[in-house]
């Protein structure tokens, strides 16, 4: 079986535009850079620090409404993002820490901002069964529910409505009705979709029916995050890319050179400032998994950049009195059709990422993409040009000694 070739036997001068290419990357680097001191980089909560929950509506939204309502409760900065389709009805609530909020666990029906938050989106209705003692069945927890069940049971055992004698599991009914409201993608439409749950015994039915209510919204999740900890976290991954180069630098070093694996670190900080820059200029949020991103494009560029490199270094052995940027070239094209095949590959899996990822994956993919074409890019239009000059400079330079 014959393997597939591009763009072989290629003879292309890219040493000889390598000031263009520079040119671009200085472009694309100070534009970048631009990007982040002047627009800065969307911080998620788990850098920034507050809470961010996860609302589905019964019915559609207004954004602009919920906005309003909840920067009336001045709990801290309010950023809203529709979350998948529309007919979801789906938003996800950040809200900046504040200097006098106080901390809280992140589990639904429990903290201070939270339970603000959930209250505001509240409509009259809603606030009305609430304060005639009715439980919400869309933002009930097992645990809230378990408790009013097992209190609604024994007041009716005392009242005679049940037999002193009935037996009713509060917890797996309380289990079974929030299972049915998951498998309903988080949330009831109405009460007889409760009625409708065959495990439930007609004792909790009964109790259900007249002591619940089906409410606007229901949370999906919520996570909290304090100050101290975001700031750990944006330490923590600062160092993780600063030191992951560093180590990088020292394997180049040991294989190859030391200015080789200058230039391999410097085309890996211009891929994690470019793809940082597309962050800041389309403020995508900045979270953890972009993390995980950075460093998986920093892995991906160095793994190209040695290809390159280790055909360098093979042709030097056979071609010992060759000018060295005639020999960097004939490397660049040797691998040619290697990078763009192996560019090729990882932008499909990317692409469908980005596409079919969903928000929660939007930045995470945005980011890779942006990484890859940078890191394609580099390994060929930066780290090589860089190692052509430095010859360059050190041969004029023992020239003149």
């Amino acid at each position: 079986m014959k393997q597939f070739h591009l763009l072989t036997n290629t003879n292309f001068d890219v040493m000889g535009k390598k000031f263009l290419f520079i040119g671009i990357s200085a472009a694309a680097v100070v534009a970048s850079l631009f990007a982040l001191f002047t627009r800065g980089l969307n911080w998620g909560v788990d850098f920034r620090g507050g809470t961010e929950v996860r609302v589905r509506f019964l019915t559609e939204p207004s954004v602009e409404q919920v906005r309003k309502d909840l920067e009336a409760l001045a709990i801290g900065e309010v950023d809203l993002q529709r979350l998948g389709k529309q007919e979801d009805h789906e938003i996800l609530i950040r809200i900046g820490q504040s200097k006098e909020a106080k901390g809280e666990g992140g589990l639904i029906g429990s903290g201070d901002v939270s339970q603000k938050v959930l209250a505001a989106l509240a409509t009259e209705e809603d606030r009305r069964q609430a304060a005639a003692g009715k439980i919400d069945l869309n933002q009930a927890s097992a645990g809230s529910l378990e408790t009013w069940l097992a209190s609604r049971i024994e007041a009716a055992k005392q009242t005679g409505t049940l037999p002193a004698g009935t037996t009713v599991d509060a917890r797996v009914s309380a289990e079974t009705v929030i299972a049915a409201r998951d498998a309903k993608g988080g949330i009831f439409r109405s009460v007889e979709e409760v009625q409708r749950i065959p495990s439930l015994s007609p004792a909790v039915q009964t109790l259900l029916k007249e002591g619940t209510f089906i409410g606007q919204t229901s949370p999906r999740s919520v996570e909290y995050v304090g100050p101290s900890a975001g700031r750990d976290l944006i330490r923590k991954a600062t160092w993780a890319v600063v030191g992951s180069n560093v180590g990088i630098l020292i394997y180049i070093w040991i294989r190859f050179r030391f200015i080789w694996g200058i230039a391999g670190v410097v085309a890996l900080f211009h891929d994690v400032i470019v793809a940082m820059g597309g962050l800041a200029i389309t403020q995508k949020e900045f979270t953890l998994p972009v993390v995980a991103a950075l460093l998986t494009i920093v892995g991906y560029s160095i793994a190209d950049t040695v290809v390159v490199l280790d055909r360098i270094r093979e042709n030097l052995r056979h071609h010992r009195s060759a000018d060295f940027e005639l020999v960097v070239n004939a490397s660049i094209n040797q691998t040619f059709s290697r990078t763009i095949l192996t560019q090729f590959t990882v932008m499909l899996s990317t692409t469908a990422l980005f596409l079919f990822g969903g928000d929660r994956l939007n930045a995470l993919s945005f980011t890779l993409l942006v990484g890859f074409v940078s890191g394609a890019y580099s390994s060929v239009f930066v780290a090589s040009p860089i190692l052509v000059l430095h010859q360059r400079w050190w041969s004029e330079r023992r020239r003149r000694a």
